[in-house]
């Protein structure tokens, strides 16, 4: 740990956000108290607001639930999990208060001397067996915890004590890291509750981290504690267990201390030993010991699972369940209902009913079947007069000694009694209510139930197709009546939810989450009402969808009219029928291998050899790559493509292709295209974000006739960014027209077809950036096929090229999934990259700026490009760089190369802001004041035997121009690089 000027043991993993609270709490300046204007108390500042660091959900016993909070204090980090844990232990440092007093320099002498003597017993072999070495250290504890917590204002030993808090804590949230948060369970002050997850391998870790503590700390000491299990209620409210008598209860409700002020409306905290009543203290342990035996036995102890007990028991359950909730449980929905297993036997001897067919179909009805309920069951005369008896039984046995068995969820209606002058039909209506909150098959209970008070109405002369119309009518209002529309529209065989977004079957048998698509389904299930609320009702369906339990998933693959073509995970190219498979993308053209075979084919591979002659391997590879959206691939290649060509090199014809491929006719959205071609608005506006989502059918971004030397199109960090989550499969926040934000997966394919290189401001992106060159221009000429050279038009319209396209991509694809990590790694390396040279350049780039003190893109106006390349390659001895590269690594920062008459001479390539203004300002300031034309970089002048133009002397008249011009659009010219962003 670091100790900062203001007397602060700040650790790694300090916040920025604690550090500076911290910081401001320590001043003797800072009021440690306000008055609140509702009721004029004084009350004290709170360090810093909770910090939320993850959010889980209840799923069950055993498994995390709730929100993860780290709520820095006055007093320490307090941080919980609520839930039920196995396999935990509890860490605790000893005195860490007075501990970090002591490392601080903060005791006075007599208690340091105190501290010391403290460690002394502690250290002494046995000494919590020696009565007065223990009652001689809790004398110094006792002594230490008063001297350390004491808040002397006036003498400034409260700034002093919150110090050494702050220091423990920031110790504290290190080791925290060490275990890693998500393993922490419960922070309280100085100690915390970890979950074990690797069994054998934690008593090594926690020897390196005592060793790697007490190299820094000497004095500082650990104890630790393993628990089977932990009920986590809040960060001081939590019960450890390891058996019915081994436990530590620190429950708000089940301690010794709550069961206490319970009796005597007291609290132990604030009592004297001598003012403690030893029988409510007694009675509040044993309450305590009994509330821990029923925890244990009823979440824990398998050889005592029976939480509900028999009728007799009743009162016990209701005790049992109030301890359950008091300790956080049931309410955390962590205990499951108890089911009882019964059996129903019509008594004929005993029954008022002798009618033979009623009696035969009763005992059909129940015979050799068993059926479940978490209500207590009593023997009953049901509605036809015959007694039922019910026993409960053990499922096992009972399928043991009968020939056929089935078990039901549910109570059969056939058993229920009718109260006294209850009317069937009002019994009808209980019935049907019981078996909507049945999960069980409602069918089966509907024929049932009808079945049953049919018989009924017969017998009692009332009609019963009366009787059947109504058990039809609850049963459709009351299916309809639950039914949400969400529930509707999820249920509806055209749709699917893939992750929380609707998406629909549309007319070529594919799923799309496009608005014209979408609207089209709801308005079919919508009212007049709803339809004239259109936009507000569609935004109340689109959030039901978004519950859990709506969830599908699409398959990896293509669908055109006749095929489903998909790769599985091995590689292997399938194809099956179109109607079978969930698929969201919608091809023009077949799967058709034997392509190879057509002259298309030849004509195909001439025009992508003519593409990247250098680079055809990594082009098709990066084609390949299209059907692999979604796939792991994307995320371990975190590679985006930049086609750099000269115009006409055939970059758009590529695009035209891909999309004849997969665009339908009438498309206003391609599906390769991206919507917008500015690559910051497409990747930032959320309008286009959600245009550009993948459940809308993008498969690919690209960036046509990318415009590199504009400035409204220079890659900025954010957009940069975008491009870094996107390739990883990270989602964006889109927004369509009238609708609210939603997550949105971009492609993880991104293609930036330019004719010069981009300026990227974010380094992290450019080294993701793989570069194919395009050096030449495609004329008729440059496509052959067996000899013959095929005109452009002809090329692009044939049909059998896209099909011979579309071939190839999808054998692609099969290659690099069939690829280990390594040779994957190897065909996207940046050596096969034609930005290898500009990498190289770039890895020593900014320190040749940094020596030279360039220190913003300002000082290179006005230098002749190959004047400053000359002393580039002098300085750095850099001898694999090309000129050309050092052009386009100029290009990248934003800067123009012209040519420029000057001073009655002509310069090649003198680098330019795009304002004329701004760069003949700046070169008439080097020539006035320095006497320095654009040649003049760093030049040796013989006559004077000095160097002039010095590289550092081009910064000169920055103030007085950026004052000028820093209004316009030239500002970046003046924007400071930034060298601590190097590496």
């Amino acid at each position: 740990m670091i100790k900062d000027p203001s007397g602060l043991l700040i650790g790694h993993y300090t916040p920025t956000s604690a550090i500076l609270a911290e910081v401001a709490h320590l001043s003797n300046s800072f009021d440690h108290k306000f008055k609140d204007d509702v009721d004029g108390k004084n009350l004290s500042i709170k360090l810093m607001a909770k910090q939320i660091v993850d959010t889980v959900t209840v799923q069950s016993a055993l498994e995390h639930s709730q929100k993860e909070i780290l709520n820095f204090t006055n007093n320490g980090i307090y941080s919980a999990q609520k839930g039920i844990y196995k396999n935990v232990v509890q860490i605790d440092t000893h005195s860490q208060l007075p501990t970090f007093m002591y490392y601080l320099g903060l005791m006075d002498k007599k208690h340091e001397q105190l501290f010391l003597r403290k460690k002394e017993i502690e250290n002494a072999p046995g000494y919590k067996s020696d009565p007065k070495l223990i009652e001689e250290r809790e004398a110094i504890k006792l002594e230490l915890n008063i001297y350390c917590s004491t808040n002397d204002t006036g003498k400034g030993r409260y700034v002093n004590r919150l110090a050494a808090m702050y220091s423990g804590m920031n110790f504290i949230f290190d080791s925290m890291h060490y275990w890693g948060l998500s393993n922490v369970l419960n922070c309280v002050n100085d100690g915390y509750i970890l979950q074990i997850k690797n069994d054998g391998n934690f008593n090594k870790r926690y020897q390196d981290f005592e060793q790697q503590w007490q190299s820094e700390f000497p004095l500082l000491t650990f104890s630790k504690k393993y628990w089977k299990y932990a009920i986590i209620n809040g960060t001081q409210d939590y019960i450890l267990i390891n058996n019915s008598n081994d436990y530590k209860c620190r429950s708000s409700q089940l301690s010794t201390k709550a069961f206490y002020h319970q009796a005597t409306g007291k609290s132990l905290d604030k009592l004297k030993q001598s003012e403690i009543d030893n029988d409510a203290f007694k009675y509040a342990q044993e309450k305590e010991k009994v509330a821990m035996m029923v925890l244990y036995n009823n979440l824990f102890n398998n050889q005592e699972p029976d939480l509900y007990g028999s009728n007799e028991k009743l009162e016990d359950l209701n005790e049992t369940k109030e301890i359950l909730i008091k300790a956080g449980v049931v309410n955390a929905s962590f205990l499951p209902e108890k089911q009882h297993y019964y059996s129903f036997t019509p008594d004929l001897e005993n029954s008022d009913q002798d009618n033979d067919y009623i009696n035969q179909l009763t005992k059909r009805v129940l015979d050799g079947q068993i059926f479940m309920s978490t209500e207590l069951l009593r023997n009953r005369i049901n509605l036809l007069k015959q007694l039922i008896k019910v026993k409960e039984v053990n499922p096992d046995d009972y399928a043991n000694t009968n020939h056929v068995v089935m078990v039901n969820n549910f109570v059969p209606s056939i058993v229920d009694e009718i109260e006294k002058n209850q009317s069937i039909k009002n019994w009808v209506k209980y019935e049907v209510e019981k078996i909507e909150k049945s999960d069980e098959d409602k069918l089966y209970q509907y024929n049932l139930l009808a079945l049953t008070a049919q018989i009924y109405a017969n017998e009692h002369e009332e009609n019963p197709n009366s009787i059947l119309e109504l058990v039809n009518k609850l049963r459709t209002t009351n299916y309809l009546k639950k039914l949400d529309m969400g529930e509707i529209i999820a249920n509806d065989p055209r749709t699917l939810i893939v992750d929380g977004q609707l998406m629909v079957k549309d007319d070529k048998n594919i799923y799309t989450a496009k608005s014209s698509v979408v609207n089209h389904l709801l308005k079919e299930h919508f009212n007049r009402q709803q339809k004239q609320h259109f936009t507000s009702e569609k935004n109340n369906v689109l959030a039901l969808l978004e519950d859990k339990k709506y969830k599908d998933s699409l398959e990896q693959g293509f669908k055109s009219d006749y095929q489903s073509i998909l790769l599985d995970k091995n590689g292997n190219i399938k194809i099956d029928s179109p109607f079978k498979h969930k698929i969201s993308h919608h091809v023009n053209v077949i799967y058709n291998p034997s392509i190879v075979n057509d002259p298309a084919y030849e004509q195909l591979n001439s025009f992508l050899s003519h593409l990247a002659p250098n680079q055809t391997k990594q082009l098709k590879a990066m084609l390949g790559l299209i059907p692999l959206q979604g796939t792991d691939i994307m995320k371990e290649i975190r590679t985006f493509f930049i086609l750099k060509g000269v115009s006409g090199a055939g970059k758009s014809t590529l695009a035209q292709l891909l999309k004849g491929i997969f665009d339908d006719e009438n498309q206003s959205e391609s599906n390769i295209i991206s919507s917008a071609q500015n690559v910051n608005k497409a990747l930032l506006d959320e309008h286009y974000v959600d245009l550009n989502d993948t459940k809308k059918g993008k498969i690919m971004l690209w960036f046509d006739d990318f415009q590199s030397n504009s400035k409204t199109n220079i890659i900025t960090a954010n957009a940069g960014t975008v491009i870094n989550g996107a390739i990883t499969g990270v989602t964006q926040t889109g927004a369509a027209k009238y609708e609210k934000e939603h997550s949105v997966k971009l492609p993880s394919l991104i293609v930036i077809a330019t004719n010069s290189m981009p300026q990227i401001t974010q380094e992290g992106t450019a080294a993701r950036m793989f570069v194919i060159d395009s050096p030449s221009i495609l004329r008729d000429r440059s496509i052959k096929a067996k000899g013959k050279t095929i005109s452009i038009s002809d090329f692009v319209n044939n049909s059998k090229v896209k099909e011979a396209l579309f071939y190839l991509i999808m054998q692609e694809a099969s290659k690099i999934l069939k690829m280990n990590e390594k040779q994957r790694a190897n065909l996207f390396d940046r050596n096969h990259s034609a930005a290898t040279n500009l990498s190289r350049l770039s890895d020593s780039f900014l320190t040749f700026l940094e020596k030279n003190e360039i220190t913003a893109p300002y000082d290179f106006i006005g230098m002749q490009t190959i004047k400053l390349f000359e002393v580039y390659k002098q300085q750095s001895n850099s001898y694999n760089v090309s000129y050309r590269s050092f052009t386009n690594q100029l290009e990248m920062l934003g800067l123009v190369l012209k040519r420029k008459n000057f001073g009655g001479k002509t310069y090649q390539k003198v680098i330019c802001a795009n304002s004329t203004q701004l760069t003949s300002a700046k070169m008439k300031i080097m020539r006035d004041d320095f006497e320095v034309y654009p040649d003049c970089v760093e030049k040796w002048d013989s006559f004077k035997q000095e160097f002039i133009g010095r590289l550092k002397t081009w910064h000169h008249g920055f103030s007085e121009l950026k004052e000028k011009y820093d209004k316009n659009k030239d500002t970046i010219m003046f924007k400071p690089f930034d060298f601590s962003e190097r590496g």
